[in-house]
């Protein structure tokens, strides 16, 4: 049981509805609350619908509070910035344990938005876990203004306060040899991939009609959402037979919303709440994770591929980063070139071509999942981490 240990999650993501940064925190808060242990989440600079709704609450025996929602770019923002701290401080301060080990688990390591509670945290007598999940330096998408200056800043704030750390979780290879070389070695560095609830059960194979392929996430410049359009623009124009349905959000949406609209064949659904989204995976025929080749796209890891495989479905995804340590080609995943459209659209083809070959190939991937990327093994690791700060 882990009844001393209290950890309080902080970090600029969705809670408690969000996409794969929530999912991840939340997977680690079962497993922390199923032990026993007190877990608290700080929700750094809300925006969107999440902005508007209740500041605290409890989502399954965690309290949450949220805070930053009012910083904007005008008069107001030395006032904001004064509450935003002095509220984060306060919950930092009211949530700590006095008898306890507790830890502060700071999600994405050090940003702007996070230091100055960091530094907080660690004189309230907090250790630290950066959770990193991806390599900024190598962010391939355009960025505004602001967008910049975070970049920057992250960057600088990295190297210079990344010795406030207790302990770094990495989510890749990639990400554990960068950060083995940054952080002293006395400072314990564990890899935890992604992690999904795998509940598939067999298939007799596609349905009849159209095949449904699906693509759910974000549409940033790494997700390959381009190169995927046009192979299945390519096997949809050759064979028919075929749909493609796109669900998720971000700001890059824009930029493709001609595209589908000029094809009928081409839905996009927008973000949907937790059980509909799961049953709008497990609808699809086959899922798509394209992501491109770059540096970005290979030190991390697509959460979404453990949402995917989970499903029983079979799943075409790119040759980035870790996924063939973990999946063989054409036995638990259809693995293709990064960026390569005529390589996506011949696994496509394959999949509507041969869908019983197809079907098995996603049980076998169901498998997999079950194997490394189970929610309660990641907690595990977690706990063990925790235990030796």
């Amino acid at each position: 049981m882990a009844s001393d240990i209290n950890v309080v999650f902080m970090g600029k993501f969705g809670y408690p509805a969000g996409m794969a940064s929530t999912k991840r925190i939340q997977h680690f808060l079962d497993y922390l609350n199923g032990v026993s242990a007190s877990t608290k989440v700080l929700q750094l600079r809300a925006t969107g619908a999440v902005a508007a709704e209740e500041r605290a609450g409890n989502y399954l025996g965690t309290d949450y509070l949220r805070i930053g929602a009012d910083i904007k770019l005008d008069l107001t923002l030395i006032p904001a910035l004064f509450r935003y701290h002095r509220e984060g401080i306060a919950a930092l301060r009211r949530w700590r344990v006095a008898a306890g080990k507790n830890v502060l688990y700071s999600y994405g390591g050090v940003t702007v938005e996070s230091v100055f509670l960091i530094l907080a945290a660690k004189r309230l007598g907090y250790r630290v876990i950066f959770d990193i999940v991806e390599d900024n330096t190598f962010i391939d998408d355009k960025l505004s203004l602001p967008g910049k200056l975070r970049w920057l800043a992250g960057e600088v704030l990295d190297r210079f306060f990344l010795g406030l750390a207790d302990g770094v979780v990495v989510i890749s290879n990639y990400l554990k040899d960068l950060y083995g070389r940054k952080v002293a070695a006395s400072v314990p560095l564990c890899l935890i991939p992604i992690s999904a609830k795998c509940e598939a059960e067999s298939r007799a194979g596609r349905e009849p009609g159209p095949m449904k392929v699906v693509y759910a996430g974000s549409f940033a410049k790494k997700d390959g959402i381009e190169q995927l359009l046009d192979a299945f623009e390519s096997v949809q124009e050759k064979k028919g037979n075929c749909i493609l349905m796109l669900c998720g959000t971000g700001t890059s949406v824009k930029l493709y919303q001609p595209r589908i609209a000029a094809n009928p064949a081409i839905q996009y659904v927008g973000y949907l709440e937790d059980t509909a989204f799961y049953q709008f995976l497990q609808g699809a025929d086959v899922l798509c994770v394209t992501r491109t080749g770059s540096t970005y796209a290979n030190a991390g890891f697509p959460f979404k591929l453990g949402e995917y495989l989970a499903t029983g479905n079979p799943v075409i995804v790119s040759d980035v980063g870790d996924v063939r340590r973990y999946l063989s080609h054409m036995e638990d995943a259809i693995i293709v070139e990064p960026g390569n459209v005529t390589a996506i659209a011949g696994a496509l083809e394959y999949c509507l071509d041969h869908p019983e070959t197809a079907a098995k190939i996603g049980l076998s991937g169901a498998d997999k999942c079950r194997r490394y990327f189970d929610p309660t093994a990641n907690g595990r690791l977690l706990l063990q981490l925790i235990r030796k700060l």
